[in-house]
């Protein structure tokens, strides 16, 4: 009953006066609020818009406000341009004054009972005041929840019908847009008068993304033109090749630098490069030359490097051993902590490089022969020749070190 005299009353005004009459009520409730906490206690009401707490709420309520109105102005104009083919709009608009009533209501009761509650710790309000506040802001939101999906409701058939219609047409794919050609029922509008045996000629465009690759290539031969021709900024095929070839040269260094330094007493190898055994030479005169003299023959301390006797071994993995680690109890120390393991190779090598040179002065031979596979002992170029033929014949009864 109370819903249809509020409905028989909406139809009697004009549809600008209910839009009137719906906002004037949603301000009826703050308005009868402002004017009791007036007459009630004017420094309070002072004192509450000195607090931030209600500064906040407040503006809340006020800008839900713009909102509702927007949206009830929205709302009207659509009921106002979809009231030919439903009769909702009239209905809405009774409901939303129904709501923004009773929301008016509420606030007078809420104020009401602001006088029966004692003041709380709520930033200075009172909880009368707090709760009227949220109970405002609460209404404010199912006003505007009515009045959005009032909106969706009085839309929706319109859209409905608009598909059905197929007013909105489908958007055209990515590859339908770069493949445009003409379909096969238009094809007639299109067709040539050259006729060849019955073959017919249609006037097709080119598809689209053979145009724009077209232009594509149009502009990069002229940014390669310009870059590499005319201002001469980028290289050539022939100084790029140049310019790998010198990159790869040094990466091929660094990477053997690299791998030199890696080598140990398992994997070291003979050098043949004369480059690294002349570095060997130098490190060998500085460092080994006092003990072992200058050309490897030996001297008081050092025993001679230049025949096929050794204490620890002949090859070139064992003398790599023998400069790495040493033997400290027979007076050949340790030369890790001096020498990488690229230069300890390169002296290696070199040691191995002077054997059978036979220097003058050659101290007598210490240790055991050692004869490596496919290689001749190294005659005792002192000795007497017959002291030089039981030396080849103690050589073959000598295990072979390999």
């Amino acid at each position: 009953m109370k819903y249809s005299t509020i409905n028989n009353l909406f139809k009697k005004l004009a549809p600008g006066s209910k839009y009137l009459l719906t906002m004037l009520s949603m301000f009826f409730g703050l308005s009868v609020y402002a004017q009791n906490a007036a007459t009630k206690a004017e420094e309070d009401t002072f004192a509450a818009f000195s607090n931030p707490l209600f500064i906040g709420l407040f503006s809340i309520i006020v800008l839900l406000m713009i909102v509702i109105s927007v949206l009830a102005g929205v709302l009207k104009n659509v009921a106002y341009a979809t009231k030919e083919k439903n009769n909702n709009g009239k209905k809405i608009l009774s409901i939303v004054a129904l709501i923004a009533l009773m929301s008016s209501a509420k606030s007078v009761m809420a104020q009401e009972a602001t006088s029966a509650v004692a003041v709380s710790g709520y930033m200075g309000l009172s909880s009368g005041l707090f709760y009227s506040l949220l109970a405002v802001i609460a209404f404010e939101i199912l006003i505007i929840f009515v009045l959005v999906n009032s909106i969706q409701l009085m839309v929706k058939p319109e859209i409905e019908e608009m598909i059905a219609a197929k007013v909105i047409a489908a958007e055209p794919s990515l590859l339908e847009k770069l493949n445009a050609s003409v379909s096969l029922e238009k094809e007639a509008d299109i067709l040539m008068d050259h006729n060849y045996d019955g073959i017919k000629e249609l006037d097709n465009d080119l598809p689209p993304w053979w145009k724009y690759g077209f232009y594509v290539t149009i502009i990069f031969a002229f940014i390669y033109l310009v870059h590499y021709h005319v201002t001469a900024t980028g290289d050539l095929q022939a100084t790029e090749y140049n310019k790998s070839i010198e990159a790869a040269k040094i990466a091929k260094e660094e990477y053997a630098k690299l791998s030199a330094n890696n080598v140990d007493e398992t994997s070291v190898t003979m050098l043949e490069d004369k480059a690294k055994i002349a570095e060997g030479e130098n490190i060998f005169k500085s460092t080994c030359a006092p003990c072992h003299g200058s050309l490897g023959e030996g001297n008081q301390i050092g025993p001679n490097l230049t025949d096929d006797y050794w204490l620890h071994g002949g090859s070139i993995k064992d003398i790599f051993k023998t400069i790495k680690y040493g033997y400290p109890d027979k007076g050949m120390q340790s030369w890790q902590a001096q020498y990488s393991p690229a230069e300890i190779q390169m002296l290696a090598s070199y040691v191995k490089s002077i054997r059978g040179t036979n220097p003058p002065n050659g101290k007598e031979k210490q240790g055991d022969l050692y004869v490596e596979e496919g290689v001749a002992p190294v005659a005792d170029s002192t000795a007497t020749d017959s002291t030089a033929v039981a030396a080849v014949v103690d050589s073959a009864k000598v295990e072979v070190k390999k």
